[in-house]
């Protein structure tokens, strides 16, 4: 009786397992499909970071981490989660130490690149975006924040300018378009 009841517990604790581990899988997943959303469709950086969906999120991360310290895929989880709440020195390490593992992923190192703006960091930004560029160069996202970084963090109207113009020009069908073309009307009328 006493092996049929360890049997009974083993096999409920192994379906509980089972059945966390794919909750677990299914979430982050949606979460990052969710973010690539984010990061490619808004024409420009958000203002202000948004706080992490969901509570205990870092942590369950790290457990992960702790688990698959080789896992590019989780490391990139964990700095989303920090770029999400505004640590950008934390998501660029997490970044740096998942392109160490996978090199040449164009979201992360544009992510990665954002991250070093938002920190001041502008011309590691540019040389990110510029290394991204460099091998894809096709790449819109990357793209549309190097016009970003140059005309906020450096400075350089025209310069963020003729970015999005030559990214219009190559790209007819761009998403956001219309509104790209509103950003650069204002700002070359705001410079005149």
């Amino acid at each position: 009786m006493a092996l049929s009841k360890l049997s009974m517990n083993l096999i409920f604790a192994s379906i509980v397992a089972v059945l966390g581990l794919a909750a677990t899988v299914a979430f982050y997943n949606t979460v990052r499909s969710a973010r690539m959303v984010v990061t490619t469709a808004p024409p420009r950086l958000p203002d202000s970071p948004r706080p992490p969906d969901v509570p205990g999120e870092q942590a369950v991360l790290q457990q992960m981490i702790d688990r698959s310290p080789g896992d590019p895929y989780v490391l990139i989880r964990m700095a989303d989660y920090y770029y999400d709440s505004g640590q950008y020195e934390k998501a660029a390490d997490f970044y740096q130490r998942s392109l160490k593992i996978r090199y040449q992923n164009p979201n992360v190192e544009t992510d990665l690149a954002i991250c070093f703006h938002y920190l001041g960091q502008n011309d590691k930004s540019l040389e990110t975006l510029d290394r991204v560029l460099a091998y894809n160069p096709g790449f819109l996202q990357a793209r549309f924040n190097k016009g970003v970084v140059l005309i906020e963090g450096k400075k350089d109207l025209k310069g963020g300018i003729a970015i999005w113009e030559d990214l219009l020009r190559a790209n007819p069908g761009y998403p956001h378009r219309a509104e790209l073309e509103q950003r650069i009307e204002q700002l070359k009328s705001s410079s005149q």
